[in-house]
């Protein structure tokens, strides 16, 4: 018997036109999950329903009340796991935006579960036990039988770690591991407007301990993971990752600003975790250069790596270009960083970026368009323009040995693979500024 849901719902004016989404994040279909759909009006007579297409149905009149089932077996996958509602025997997770009728920006949610199951959610629930979501479309509920969760404050904000499955390390070092990276982000970014809920599950599908997939969602870190049987190698494997997504509460989540922009809030925000496991000492510098080698060949590895600039790619991200943001985005953000930092004698770098947009555009401020916004800032860091003309708004390509050379780092290349090294011989300035990245 598959895994499924049953849905009854009700809206407070009537409709024909019912509708559920197909296509998120790259995943298409599902809307075919949606079975034994019903309608009925306020007095509950029923309506019949004509299907339209995958999602998509119409009432012969208008009606108000829907009852369905969902069949929610997970992804084949893992790539597209943490995007979708689905259920095992013992958890899975609920996304209200893939499970209730558009549009679903507010909701009140009743859960009825198997016995023993529990729930994690950042949504509260009123006098009657329903949940009252604000928007359906950033709300996550995570549920199990095995479901454990641990909460804490961290600089002024409520956090709580919920997690499911056996681990080769305990949950209290992967709470360690999440305040270090919320107190590390908040010291720069400011405190979170709401309460946080960082949840970590293994994967329902077989998967390599490298593999990983995440969505964040409003309040919601929702991260899943393969399981590495080595307590120091899966804490390491999982601080990046982690810290990408955390920061993913503030950017852009918690910023004003609209439009496409993901080669910065994926990108560079790629690269600022890293930057952020170095100084934790999750990660040695080593690993700083090696994640920017492999960066690197992916980077090349890209078709048409040089086609698009990274503002055009972010606007066609699901359409084949999600690469080129995540890996060419990372290394910009590394040049950036390192520019900046060398012009300015370690005064200013990355992170005075992210102070900035979150003193000039958190949640409640008006809204600005995102791409303009973020490279204006830059260039206001920076200095001047000349870098994001070059590296962001254009698309030339990368030549990255020529450019950390300038740094006193040397970049190998064969035919496998980069390799990335403090060179031979540095100067004073190159070497002041490699220990600001973490260089011994």
């Amino acid at each position: 018997m598959p895994p499924r849901v049953r849905v009854e719902a009700e809206r407070a004016e009537a409709t024909k036109a019912w509708s559920f989404r197909n296509a998120y994040a790259g995943i298409i279909g599902l809307g075919e999950r949606i079975e034994n759909l019903s309608l009925s009006d306020a007095q509950g007579v029923e309506i019949a329903a004509r299907k339209l297409a995958a999602g998509e149905y119409e009432a012969a009149r208008a009606a108000t009340k829907i009852s369905y089932e969902l069949k929610l077996d997970p992804p084949r996958g893992t790539n597209d796991t943490a995007h979708a509602s689905w259920l095992t025997v013992t958890r899975g997770v609920l996304m209200p935006g893939d499970l209730l009728p558009l549009p679903s920006a507010r909701a009140r949610l009743s859960l009825t579960l198997p016995a023993q199951w529990k729930v994690a959610t950042v949504e509260t629930r009123n006098g009657g036990g329903q949940y009252e979501i604000e928007d359906a479309e950033s709300s996550i509920f995570f549920v199990g039988a095995d479901l454990r969760q641990t909460q804490t404050r961290v600089s002024g904000m409520e956090l709580t770690f919920a997690t499911a499955g056996e681990w080769a390390f305990a949950d209290e070092a992967v709470v360690r591991l999440v305040r270090d990276i919320v107190e590390r982000h908040a010291r720069i970014n400011g405190s979170l407007p709401r309460n946080a809920l960082i949840l970590l599950a293994p994967f329902p599908q077989t998967a390599d301990a490298s593999r990983w997939s995440a969505e964040t969602r409003g309040g919601t870190v929702f991260f899943l993971s393969g399981r590495s049987p080595s307590k120091a190698a899966g804490l390491a494997r999982l601080s990046v990752p982690l810290a990408h997504e955390i920061l993913h509460l503030w950017i852009p989540n918690a910023l004003a600003l609209s439009g496409d922009y993901a080669w910065f809030y994926e990108g560079f925000t790629v690269y600022q975790s890293i930057r952020v496991s170095v100084e934790l000492g999750y990660l040695t510098f080593q690993d700083y250069l090696d994640s920017l080698a492999r960066a690197y060949d992916n980077y090349l590895a890209q078709r048409e790596q040089d086609k698009h600039s990274l503002i055009e790619a972010s606007a066609r991200r699901w359409g084949g270009s999600s690469g080129l943001i995540y890996h060419k985005g990372m290394l910009v953000a590394a040049l950036y960083d390192l520019t900046v930092r060398q012009q300015s004698r370690g005064k200013r770098g990355l992170d005075d970026v992210y102070r900035s947009l979150f003193r000039q555009q958190r949640t409640g401020f008006e809204k600005r368009e995102g791409n303009a916004t973020v490279i204006a800032t830059l260039n206001r860091v920076a200095g001047g323009g000349d870098f994001s003309k070059r590296y962001i708004e254009s698309a030339s390509p990368l030549d990255l040995a020529a450019a950390l050379g300038a740094f006193g780092l040397k970049l190998e290349r064969n035919r496998a693979s980069t390799r990335i090294n403090v060179a031979d011989s540095i100067s004073r300035p190159q070497r002041d500024l490699l220990r600001q990245m973490g260089y011994n």
